[in-house]
């Protein structure tokens, strides 16, 4: 089955090096070569015959079939020398970049295999190298070498190879346990749990289970067709001082001399440091002969202020507060500003104030972001809103009903409705707040809407109805009342479903089927090979669901089966 040349999609795996091709030698891990040809005889990650059947080269390697109509092709470029990523430095993130730029052209999207012990500093350092980005770039690796039996190796690369090749996320990312994060908002919190890194001060971009769930409204906007441009002069001289109580002032001192040009002080709480005379006037010295000095938390989440006299003490020593930034997007920042050529130390400090590569939250969409994690009520937020900022507001008007949907906060959704929008309008990602609420399941928010007259069918940008993200957030009440209001699965929808519900069968996972069925779909459909989910049901040995298959082939049961709404 041969698709056309325009449903192909084409990735280059870079492999740096990393855990996630290691193997054991003299009784510890070393990088290991030969990452493509253990890719090349797993099933998983090459279909050979299809590869065949399609004519490609050689050295090209083929995913099996999706639930989409695009085939997934890679080529794996192994560096000759692997790295285990505390070797890395900036000159091994230039050469990433530069390989990027070189072959940008010719692939849709890019992974980079790399180790984890620093890959937090490689996606901080490729954001701002890259600028202009209009494909993605996702780094993953592995805790466990993917030769182990057990690890988590395999489901990484696997999910950062769908990721790129069916959807277009314009940034460097990180993948990672199922999660997609913006690469400048992670740090690595675990060194052996599969679960190694978390994005504290925003929320994850995407997430695959059942479904790829993706948060367009986070993801960055692509800015017309500027070319990529690759910043590869990225200053070397930059340091991270982490302030301890009681820190010497001559250490702080020593610190601070040249060749270092730029300093990320990690300090307590909200950006606060000790108002010792003497160790203000250091500061004050360093930053007046021109060293950039940028002050980030220790803190994992929350954001620098000058509420405390520490920390306007520190803002007075001519320090620049590096908002909710990680110690790593901060120190990728003051590298990417100082390589800038010609600049002011004032417009350096200016650039370094900017919200360039979504590395931090300004003070004005903070609020809106804490809405959409739980952290706030909209209903606060909306309150909060004064005249002056009612332009502000109505811009967000949207984003903040989805956010109100996600939260299931009801009296943020009815004071929305009383002030006139956002109830029947998209967000970024095209979802309105009965897509949101929906594929959360929050059934009484269904309700609510649907009580208020909106639009029952609207897809998203992804072609996506709130039907569909209820049934594969298997959420049978919101199914059943979206399909009392009249629901449908449209045409597009249902294209592909015969593979879903084949993969539901060989699991003998019947209350999924019965959920596809209760919304209208047709449990006879056949997968991508021809075969019914029945046949699959009754290969893999699941009689149960064969049976509930056969019951509804032969017309009989039906009200036995019918679910509740």
């Amino acid at each position: 089955m041969a698709h056309a040349e325009g449903s192909q999609r084409r990735l280059l795996a870079l492999y740096a090096g990393g855990t996630i091709g290691m193997r054991s030698e003299g009784g510890v891990l070393v990088p290991g070569k030969g990452l493509e040809a253990a890719l090349r005889s797993l099933p998983t990650f090459h279909d050979a015959q299809q590869a065949q059947a399609l004519g490609l080269p050689e050295d090209t390697l083929l995913l099996p079939p999706t639930n989409t109509d695009k085939w997934i092709t890679y080529t794996v470029l192994e560096w000759q020398k692997l790295f285990d990523s505390s070797d890395m430095t900036i000159s091994e993130w230039v050469q990433i970049a530069q390989t990027i730029e070189k072959h940008y052209e010719e692939y849709d999207g890019f992974v980079v295999i790399h180790g984890t012990d620093t890959m937090a500093f490689a996606t901080s350092m490729l954001s701002f190298m890259l600028e202009n980005l209009q494909k993605s770039v996702i780094l993953t690796g592995a805790q466990v070498p993917i030769h182990t039996l057990w690890n988590d190796g395999r489901e990484n690369l696997l999910g950062a190879l769908l990721l790129a090749g069916q959807y277009v996320i314009p940034e460097v990312c990180l993948f990672f346990q199922n999660k997609l994060f913006r690469g400048n908002r992670v740090t690595k919190v675990d060194t052996r749990r599969f679960e190694g890194f978390c994005s504290p001060n925003l929320p994850i971009l995407a997430e695959l289970g059942s479904e790829v769930m993706i948060s367009w409204e986070l993801v960055r906007k692509v800015r017309g067709k500027a070319p990529l441009v690759v910043h590869s002069n990225m200053e070397r001289n930059v340091a991270l001082l982490r302030l301890y109580p009681g820190i010497p002032t001559s250490l702080v001192r020593a610190f601070l001399q040249p060749p270092v040009k730029g300093v990320v002080m990690e300090t307590f709480g909200s950006g606060n440091g000790p108002t010792r005379a003497d160790l203000l006037e250091e500061l004050r010295m360093a930053a007046e002969r021109g060293l950039l000095l940028l002050n980030c938390s220790q803190c994992m989440r929350g954001v620098v202020s000058s509420d405390y006299a520490g920390g306007m003490a520190l803002a007075g020593a001519g320090m620049v507060s590096g908002m909710d930034m990680t110690a790593e997007a901060a120190l990728a920042k003051l590298s990417f500003v100082l390589g800038r050529p010609g600049l002011s130390l004032d417009a350096r400090k200016e650039l370094l104030a900017r919200n360039l590569r979504g590395e931090m939250t300004l003070p004005l969409l903070r609020p809106l972001l804490l809405a959409s994690s739980g952290g706030l009520s909209v209903a606060q937020l909306l309150i909060s809103l004064t005249q002056e900022t009612e332009a502000v507001r109505d811009a967000f008007m949207p984003s903040l009903a989805c956010a109100a949907a996600q939260s299931g906060d009801l009296d943020a959704l009815r004071m929305l409705a009383k002030m006139g929008g956002g109830l029947s309008l998209q967000d970024f990602s095209g979802q309105t707040p009965l897509h949101v609420a929906a594929r959360a399941g929050h059934s009484a928010v269904v309700s609510e809407l649907l009580q208020g007259g909106v639009a029952v069918s609207t897809q998203d940008r992804e072609g996506r109805s709130p039907l569909l993200l209820a049934v594969r957030g298997r959420h049978k009440a919101v199914v059943g009342l979206l399909r009392t209001a009249g629901a449908q699965l449209s045409s597009q929808e249902l294209e592909d479903v015969g593979t879903e519900l084949c993969r539901l069968a060989s699991r003998g996972d019947q209350e999924g089927l019965r959920l596809w069925w209760q919304a209208g779909a047709d449990l006879g459909q056949p997968g991508y090979d021809g075969r019914s989910p029945l046949l699959i049901a009754e290969a893999a040995g699941k009689t149960e669901v064969a049976a509930f298959l056969r019951s509804l082939q032969k017309g009989a049961g039906a009200q036995a089966t019918q679910i509740d709404p």
